[in-house]
């Protein structure tokens, strides 16, 4: 449980996805405010708006009231970009960013992903952020987006923005069987805990400062070399992951 000066009242949209929904549960758990957006209601959450991301009425009352804003919400495969990407990951990002300047969010966690990176060689250590974007389809160039948004929207807007690169994370078995076969999925995995551990450091550390914005990278302890550097993670929010390959998962991979 954290201390009553750390208690932040928290908006998760996407708060009945894979990560979204376990994470509303943890940081109530830790002493946090939550409130959860997204197309249904949210279980096990009192404090929730229905809607979708498109609708930007919908977004601004979702995000009036609260100090931090955790957006995971997004269509989550590549996809056709005018009909499925579109609305969700820009134009959802949009007015999310749009609402956290309206009602004077503070801090603004964008969820990226570890696609933003595929197209980088396979190499004898990981792909830093210094390395650059090399996305290789559409919807992850809308998370290489997302991540010059949040850097905008901190420097216009004097927020403090974090946008994470989300490893492999699987949300069923089906998904943990493809990484489990993949030559370098368990080193880009991120377990269901490290997750959670994550995105409280990211809500509850006092870094970045307000007017500035980081790109981290989120993954579990790799079994051989990391893919994805998760230094800079430590060294600014303080995480530290629990689990490696395949620890941490909340359901059968066999």
């Amino acid at each position: 449980m954290i201390e009553a000066t750390m208690r932040r009242h928290v908006l998760v949209t996407g708060s009945t996805g894979a990560i979204g929904l376990p994470l509303t549960r943890h940081l109530v758990e830790r002493g946090h405010a939550a409130r959860g957006f997204a197309r249904r209601p949210t279980p096990e959450l009192r404090d929730h708006v229905v809607g979708d991301l498109a609708d930007r009425d919908a977004v601004r009352r979702a995000t009036d009231g609260v100090d931090t804003v955790v957006h995971l919400g997004a269509y989550p495969n590549s996809a056709d970009f005018i009909n499925a990407l579109l609305g969700p990951n820009v134009v959802g990002l949009y007015h999310v960013c749009e609402a956290a300047v309206e009602f004077g969010v503070k801090r603004l966690i964008l969820a990226s992903s570890v696609q933003v990176t595929t197209g980088h060689a396979q190499r004898e250590r990981p792909v830093t952020v210094e390395d650059g974007p090399m996305p290789i389809n559409h919807y992850a160039l809308t998370k290489a987006w997302a991540e010059l948004a949040g850097d905008m929207y901190a420097r216009v807007h004097d927020l403090s923005v974090i946008s994470v690169r989300i490893g492999w994370f699987p949300r069923n078995t089906e998904e943990a069987r493809r990484l489990a076969k993949s030559a370098f999925g368990p080193n880009i995995f991120l377990s269901h805990r490290d997750a959670n551990r994550f995105f409280a450091c990211c809500v509850e550390s006092p870094n970045p400062d307000a007017g500035s914005s980081v790109v981290l990278q989120a993954a579990s302890r790799p079994v051989t070399i990391g893919r994805m550097d998760i230094g800079p993670a430590r060294d600014v929010i303080g995480y530290e992951p629990g689990d490696t390959w395949p620890e941490g998962l909340p359901f059968p991979i066999d």
